[in-house]
């Protein structure tokens, strides 16, 4: 059985640090308009889960998304979920008539993640470093992210995605993309990033987080490449909440693509 949705997307972030979400900037790296960001998206896509499966999938389920195409702020964006024979489901991502994203999501418990990824320090924001192999090298521990997650932060990033409140108890407990926002925040707080693009994220989820939690997250750099001349970076992140495990996963960004470094030359 295929499950379908739609919605008009809607770009939260034409006024962050990263300015790949400004229609200026964009157009300059061939795309026409700002970018929806890579975690909004995945915040679409967790919809149908949390939707089939409820409150459980949110505590212990997994979900997985690779973004090949931009969505642009405005876009009519079709999200469908097909059942898989194993009880996952395989989903889609949809605008202007092209497949932007894809992904799986699955109820079976994920397993613990073992041992917690080591604290650092956060770095001030006028030193940190640029963005660069030798400044994101394997091994290196980011800043660690500590915040509360409340109701109000909560619905608004809901109101946001055009999400369904009551899926999240009125807000209190939080969204899987509100979760992953917190893996991109890590990693611009710990370089400074020019325009860059979050590419795939794959996360278990272990605990609900709750109106009121004090949260913190974790990233440790796992991966530094270059892929069709972008470099490109692999976290390995966790957040947690007192001594519950909340999220686990894998979160891969193009921390400086080819036009940039291209322009550079």
């Amino acid at each position: 059985m295929t499950h379908a949705r739609s919605l008009i997307a809607f770009n939260t972030a034409t006024e962050s640090e990263n300015r790949i979400h400004d229609d200026t900037v964009a157009s300059r790296f061939g795309f026409s308009g700002g970018l929806v960001p890579g975690v909004d998206v995945f915040g679409y896509l967790a919809h149908m889960p949390v939707a089939l499966w409820g409150q459980d999938w949110l505590a212990s389920g997994a979900l997985e998304a690779r973004f090949f195409k931009p969505v642009y702020d405005g876009d009519e964006v079709l999200t469908s979920a097909s059942d898989r024979p194993d009880g996952g489901l395989d989903l889609d991502i949809s605008a202007r008539g092209v497949s932007c994203a894809k992904g799986s999501a699955s109820r079976l418990r994920p397993p613990a993640p073992g041992a917690r990824l080591p604290r650092s320090a956060r770095i001030a924001a006028d030193q940190r470093p640029p963005a660069s192999p030798s400044a994101l090298p394997i091994g290196r521990v980011l800043g660690t992210l500590e915040e509360t997650y409340t109701r109000e932060d909560g619905l608004q990033h809901l109101h946001d995605i055009r999400d369904d409140a009551s899926l999240f108890d009125d807000g209190r407990i939080a969204n899987p993309a509100w979760l992953l926002r917190r893996c991109n925040h890590v990693l611009m707080e710990t370089v400074n990033l020019g325009p860059w693009i979050h590419v795939e994220s794959r996360i278990l989820l272990h605990s609900l987080a709750r109106d009121g939690d004090a949260i913190e997250t974790r990233a440790v750099v796992v991966d530094n490449r270059e892929t069709k001349g972008h470099l490109l970076v692999e976290l390995d992140v966790q957040i947690l909440s007192g001594d519950r495990f909340i999220l686990s996963g894998r979160h891969i960004a193009i921390y400086e693509p080819r036009q940039v470094r291209e322009g550079a030359r």
